[in-house]
């Protein structure tokens, strides 16, 4: 099973209380830089030696997944990362081909990143999307231990880009808009808002 987590600012035991609810066999970094200055027990060395004493392997991925990659073509006119160009890249592609070998070998696998919310995060708004449109599950484990699938993701995009899209109005013909193609701008929209942006292009 493939999920996503941020691990906030818990403390190690109750990171660890999360992982072992999913049986986590293998956690995947994919910040682009694995330290913080606020939560330094996730700085990579640190989280790293802790969760291999805990028998769960570690890896950073930010080379393939990480929301500031160094490739200028990635990035839009605005000067903000652009999902969708990562997601074609040759490094994402490759990325995502290690993790489903790794699904296919039997590991429980979790992407970790920074936010508490999925929704505010290049985890489940660029990665977690390219493994759904790849026709891999995944779900988000929140900071309560419960989960929330890509599904029910994408409908909370689609609630707050799109709330009145049920509803038949003379000013917008958004209701006939077929609700994967409102989802498509609506992962655009959440793009544009929380991409990082680059000041040095």
């Amino acid at each position: 099973m493939l999920y996503t987590i941020g691990h906030t600012n818990h403390s190690h035991e109750a990171f660890l209380e999360l992982l072992e609810k999913y049986k986590i066999t293998y956690l995947l970094d994919v910040r682009s830089t694995p330290f913080s200055q606020f939560t330094s027990q996730f700085n990579k060395d640190v989280i790293s030696k802790f969760l291999q004493s805990k028998n769960i392997k570690y890896f950073h991925m930010g080379k393939y997944f990480g929301a500031r990659p160094e490739d200028k073509t990635l990035y839009t006119k605005d000067n903000y990362l652009d999902f969708e160009k990562m997601r074609a890249s040759e490094l994402f592609q490759k990325g995502m081909n290690n993790v489903i070998k790794g699904l296919k070998d039997g590991e429980n696998i979790a992407l970790m990143c920074t936010e508490k919310d999925p929704l505010d995060c290049h985890r489940a708004i660029m990665v977690a999307r390219g493994f759904e449109l790849n026709g891999i599950d995944i779900n988000h484990i929140l900071p309560d231990g419960s989960l929330q699938s890509q599904k029910e993701l994408n409908d909370r995009l689609l609630d707050k880009y799109y709330p009145d899209r049920f509803q038949l109005s003379l000013i917008s013909n958004i209701s006939e808009i077929p609700e994967d193609e409102l989802l498509i701008e609506a992962y655009r929209q959440r793009n544009r808002e929380i991409g990082y942006h680059n000041e040095n292009l």
